[in-house]
């Protein structure tokens, strides 16, 4: 593709108004960890068959992405820390992009032995998203499946040492409702965005989702000593633009967020290329314009595989699919383990719900 090119594309994915891409990369499917709404003992009949990506690989895919004025990677898994090469997957997606570029990764906290987080910010990490479900021992096992809240609480404080923006996910399930609170209560002290997320129908969560969902609208009058007079939070304060609202109480150090996106589920500024371990890049959830970039990375034609996904996304507002819908959060794991013959497809499942205010759709 020729520059000129390039710069048409870019310049007519500029004047949708959406927010330019970045990468998501889930850079694994394993976690030593077995949380409730993510755990592969609800799939019992399934197997984890990663192909994954090299650190070059990562590298070549970053440096095309810069070309395209992608400056934002992010890295999930599984628990992308399980990675014998994690630090030189973020070494090459910091080098690739260059200079000024935002790269963040979700953990659970629970680093593996002998893996720090000086070490990843030094190879160019730049923000971290920490889960954490309860701060009491024996219930953030049962919702997590092992791991221990206070070691995820070090990595916290190791990465605000180190100047890194910190998030908190805490995924809100109805019978844990007073441990997210207390997680969300955090932020009083601590110059971290709390996020309280709203629980998916989709995966192993499906399992639980009846019992355990509780909306962001049931989950706010909680809140209300808290919240009543919060300011917004800048989004340009983030770091990074996320989905929902930010809200800082009185006199509070950090933040809490709404991530809520089975009551508001829309995605007007959609922005995220996911890619799966095995390098298909995905361009939107709902639409089917998935590319596998290992022939672009072999053949040398990238340039190739990124005009599609520009294309492809601006493509996105004709996909009658979206019923309504411009984010939902699929996790990548899902549709690339091999499933036995009649097993069921995990498929995000989708409902309007309601929804008491605009968010934003973009993730991270």
């Amino acid at each position: 593709m020729s520059d000129a090119d390039r710069t048409a594309l870019l310049a007519d994915f500029s004047a949708t108004g959406r927010n330019h891409p970045y990468l998501a990369f889930t850079l694994n499917s394993l976690c030593n960890l077995d949380c409730v709404f993510c755990k592969p003992r609800c799939m019992p009949d399934y197997g984890h068959k990663d192909h994954p990506l090299r650190a070059d690989d990562y590298a070549a895919i970053a440096r095309e992405a810069a070309a395209w004025k992608v400056a934002k990677a992010h890295c999930s898994g599984g628990e992308p820390t399980l990675r014998a090469d994690i630090l030189e997957v973020v070494a090459a997606l910091a080098d690739g992009l260059g200079k000024g570029a935002s790269i963040g990764m979700t953990t659970h906290g629970n680093l593996r032995r002998g893996l720090t987080v000086d070490q990843l910010a030094d190879a160019g990490l730049t923000y971290v998203n920490v889960s954490l479900h309860s701060l009491d021992r024996s219930r953030s096992a049962k919702i997590m499946g092992g791991g221990d809240p206070d070691r995820a609480r070090d990595t916290v404080n190791a990465a605000l040492g180190l100047q890194l923006k910190v998030k908190i996910n805490c995924v809100v399930q109805r019978s844990y409702l007073h441990d997210a609170l207390q997680v969300a209560h955090l932020a009083k002290d601590l110059p971290v965005a709390v996020r309280l997320v709203e629980l998916q129908n989709i995966g192993p969560a499906s399992a639980i989702f009846a019992e355990e969902y509780i909306s962001e609208a049931e989950v706010r009058p909680h809140l209300l000593q808290w919240l009543a007079g919060a300011g917004q939070v800048p989004r340009t304060e983030l770091g990074v633009r996320s989905p929902g609202n930010y809200l800082r109480p009185d006199g509070w150090a950090g933040s809490i967020g709404f991530i809520s996106n089975s009551s508001c589920a829309t995605c007007s500024d959609a922005n995220r290329i996911k890619v799966t371990p095995s390098g298909v890049a995905r361009p939107c959830i709902l639409h089917n314009r998935d590319i596998a970039l290992k022939p672009h990375l072999t053949g040398g034609t990238l340039d190739e595989a990124f005009a599609h996904l520009f294309r492809a996304m601006l493509d996105r507002n004709a996909n009658p699919a979206w019923q309504g819908f411009h984010y939902v959060d699929y996790d990548l794991r899902w549709d690339r383990m091999e499933r036995p013959q009649g097993a069921p497809v995990m498929l995000p499942v989708l409902s309007a719900g309601s929804c008491s205010r605009a968010s934003s759709g973009e993730t991270a």
